[in-house]
């Protein structure tokens, strides 16, 4: 059996941009000097009225990779190569325009602050509702509990609606939840840069005992 988990082909993610031509500007005494005169002058100058055009945007085109079971894999690029757009479609929360995924095994992705988390539900419910997607037993959860609240330093806060939490505390419960319900593909985009440099320090060793 093939032990490649991700495979993608030509993959591509195009948006639509709108733009908007911006109106010539005309002072108010203009207007009404010309009165009359002004009101047909506009009509013959609608190049100068304003008018709203789309254009294409391709964040990713024509992108084709596999990962192996056991790879860690770091995307690098500048800003707006499309490395989040990428993200985004691997962890299945946006779709793409053209080409396919084929993805075996649980995904957790860990790509903004809140990402997967009910603002309203506190920090224990949170972590059994993130069990329950990645379609993990309320036994399993119970068993993984000590250790996440553990590793998020979290304890004070555990029954208090996440909304309420620093986004700090938000990335610190996140990643433990992602890191310790045991997915098969662990998805982080940068969202670790929120945290201290400890933390940091703490979710990469984490990562590499994951991995």
């Amino acid at each position: 059996m093939s032990d490649t988990i991700i495979t993608v082909e030509n993959l591509g993610k195009k948006y639509i941009i709108g733009h908007q031509q911006q109106e010539k500007y005309t002072a108010l005494r203009d207007v009404i000097a010309n009165g009359a005169k002004g009101l047909f002058k506009s009509f013959q100058n609608r190049k100068f009225k304003s008018s709203n055009y789309q254009e294409e945007f391709w964040a990713l085109k024509d992108v084709s990779f596999e990962i192996k079971q056991g790879d860690r894999v770091g995307i690098i690029g500048r800003n707006g190569a499309g490395k989040s757009t990428l993200l985004k479609i691997l962890s299945r929360i946006t779709e793409p325009t053209q080409g396919n995924i084929k993805i075996k095994g649980r995904v957790a992705s860990l790509l903004e602050v809140g990402t997967g988390f009910h603002p309203e539900l506190t920090g224990r419910e949170n972590i059994y509702l993130n069990g329950a997607i990645l379609g993990m037993s309320k036994a399993e959860i119970k068993q993984k509990f000590d250790e996440i609240v553990a590793f998020a330093e979290v304890e004070k806060f555990l029954d208090t609606p996440v909304k309420r939490y620093s986004s700090g505390m938000y990335v610190r419960l996140a990643f433990a939840v992602a890191a310790h319900l045991e997915p098969e593909i662990l998805v982080v985009d940068e969202v670790l840069a929120v945290g201290d440099v400890e933390f940091q320090k703490k979710c990469l060793g984490k990562m590499q005992d994951v991995a």
